[in-house]
């Protein structure tokens, strides 16, 4: 089975940000939990150290999905909201939550439409999930939403460049099956995303970690993702 190299990145920033449209992962849903490449747990812990989280703050992940990154910072904080356009990833959200044993405040939203109320957040989380949001109405919905002092943890995990010898195999059959025009620049640079608004990117969390990656894993990834979905 290939060893897959993974790399999870943080970029904090004084603001966040959140997701627009999603249903076009409605058939994903299944697949995204399951298939994803999980955050490891010394990752939510530098992160953690990183904004200083005691357990006394309340957080928000925006473009939630299945809660991935709302599950585990739950144990850093003293509460968690989780906001997602698609309500099949909400539904799995809550379902993640009860195994769990986890509280999640959950909001079908994009967050440009959260309603007046929700927050203040000390700490906003976006996984992949930049690239699906506009620039100025998620800088304006975050300066609302955050503390004065509020932090954005910009969090995804990627293969590691030049590390997996498979990958190029892997991405030209992606390639040949992916919706064509479908293609979205899926690592934003978060100065660039913030530029002109409050906000402004602080530090880098780095955790690199190998694995064993099965097929079946690797067409399951396939699967949760937008232009590779069951639907496509």
């Amino acid at each position: 089975e290939p060893k897959t190299s993974t790399t999870s990145a943080c970029q904090q920033e004084a603001n966040q940000a959140d997701c627009l449209n999603m249903g076009r992962f409605a058939t994903t849903v299944p697949y995204y939990a399951r298939y994803r490449q999980a955050y490891p747990l010394e990752f939510f812990q530098r992160v953690a150290r990183l904004l200083q989280l005691d357990g006394t703050q309340a957080l928000v992940d925006l473009g939630c999905g299945p809660g991935m990154l709302a599950l585990g910072f739950a144990r850093h904080v003293k509460s968690v909201a989780g906001v997602d356009p698609e309500p099949d990833m909400i539904a799995a959200a809550r379902a993640a939550a009860q195994q769990a044993g986890v509280a999640l405040t959950l909001y079908v939203s994009r967050v440009e439409d959260l309603p007046v109320g929700v927050g203040p957040f000390a700490t906003a989380v976006i996984g992949r999930a930049l690239h699906w949001m506009e620039p100025r109405a998620t800088g304006a919905a975050l300066d609302r939403l955050l503390e004065s002092n509020g932090a954005i943890a910009i969090c995804g995990a990627f293969s590691a460049e030049g590390q997996n010898p498979w990958l190029p195999c892997y991405n030209s059959i992606r390639d040949r099956h992916k919706v064509v025009n479908e293609e979205v620049n899926y690592r934003i640079d978060p100065s660039e995303f913030f530029s002109g608004g409050p906000f402004a990117v602080r530090e880098s969390v780095v955790v690199r970690k190998v694995i064993e990656t099965s097929v079946d894993v690797l067409v399951g990834r396939l699967f949760s993702m937008s232009n590779t979905s069951p639907a496509v």
